[in-house]
């Protein structure tokens, strides 16, 4: 098992500061081959992927065929969001900078962020063409509005920073409506963001766990306007409502939830790497495992348009889960592995 594979079998997440230490490493081969993925987005088309050993992006399309787009080999890729328009934005916490690669585009634009260092992390986009962000390391919710985006509020162009009141090391973060919710990694709370009419700055309201010390982490969001999250420290995934009233549920099985994708039947799905499998909550009914086999380490997971979930696993597969319940890996373009669990 490689590095990340370790990791996120101890259901552990990745932070800015720990990424490949020492020397930059060469400019990577990039072939149609799938590699380390970990984090995911849905596309029109399929699915997008960062890779965690190679400086590269790729992108997964429905018929199963694999193109990766080589990066700035001074980079590295983290999370990443697509936008109503197509593109593909993502973090970039070594280069402390955001990149952008269009639809079938082969090359990333670069938006170098205005505070140093700041460990860009989660991304989102919203409905109005606005790309979200948190900065980790510098306790700061980001937002940046490319030319071109139907942006009316907060104002012009570019980037725009928000220090959090208590820090927090922001991790997950997705955009609501006019709303935008984020985990507080280090300070265990959910923190909302609004720009209310007739305020000249955002508000920023913070929401504390029950459970000390639970370290949320992924945030995804439902249908009704709940925000889900995980709790990488403690064996519960939460829920709050857009009033701010927190519930938790416990987990099926003794490990925590890593990510959480909303699907479009109106369930939430979570991965669980070190029990093996993914997890299913529908309002109204307990969570439901569903184990995978003891090879697959599930990491990051997303929503497909085709109504299927797309999880990575480090190992150097993308597995597809159909709501009936069947599995399928995808190792190399065209390659596929599917059994029934």
């Amino acid at each position: 098992m490689n590095e990340l594979g370790a990791r996120v079998a101890a259901g552990r997440d990745t932070h800015p500061t720990e990424h490949i230490p020492g020397p930059k490493p060469p400019p990577p081969v990039v072939r149609s081959t799938i590699s380390s993925p970990y984090a995911i987005a849905a596309g029109a088309d399929g699915v997008w992927f960062t890779e965690y050993s190679v400086a590269a992006i790729g992108e997964l399309a429905r018929d199963g065929t694999v193109k990766l787009v080589e990066l700035d080999r001074d980079g590295f890729p983290e999370r990443l969001t697509v936008a109503r328009d197509g593109a593909l934005w993502f973090t970039d916490p070594r280069g402390n900078r955001i990149g952008r690669i269009f639809s079938g585009g082969q090359r990333a634009d670069y938006y170098p962020l205005p505070t140093p260092e700041a460990g860009p992390a989660g991304i989102a986009a919203a409905h109005d063409g606005a790309i979200w962000f948190t900065e980790h390391a510098a306790e700061r919710i980001g937002m940046f509005v490319p030319p071109g985006a139907d942006r009316r509020a907060p104002g012009a162009h570019g980037f725009k920073e928000f220090v959090l009141p208590n820090g927090g090391g922001p991790a997950g973060i997705v955009a609501v409506g006019d709303s935008v919710w984020f985990a507080e990694n280090s300070s265990n709370k959910i923190g909302r963001l609004t720009f209310p009419a007739d305020a000249a700055k955002p508000r920023i309201a913070e929401f504390l766990l029950p459970v000390p010390d639970s370290h949320p982490n992924g945030v995804a969001a439902a249908a009704d306007g709940s925000v889900y999250f995980t709790e990488l420290a403690a064996n519960r995934i939460g829920r709050v409502t857009p009033q701010g009233r927190i519930e938790e549920l416990v987990m099926p099985v003794n490990a925590p939830a890593l990510d959480i994708a909303a699907g479009p039947d109106g369930a939430v799905w979570m991965t669980v790497p070190k029990a093996h499998a993914l997890c299913r909550y529908r309002p109204g009914a307990p969570v439901r495992a569903f184990f995978l086999p003891q090879t697959a380490t599930p990491a990051f997971i997303t929503a497909g348009a085709d109504g299927n979930l797309y999880f990575t696993e480090p190992s150097g597969k993308i597995g597809r889960f159909t709501p009936a319940g069947m599995l399928t890996e995808i190792e190399t373009s065209g390659g596929e592995n599917a059994s029934a669990r």
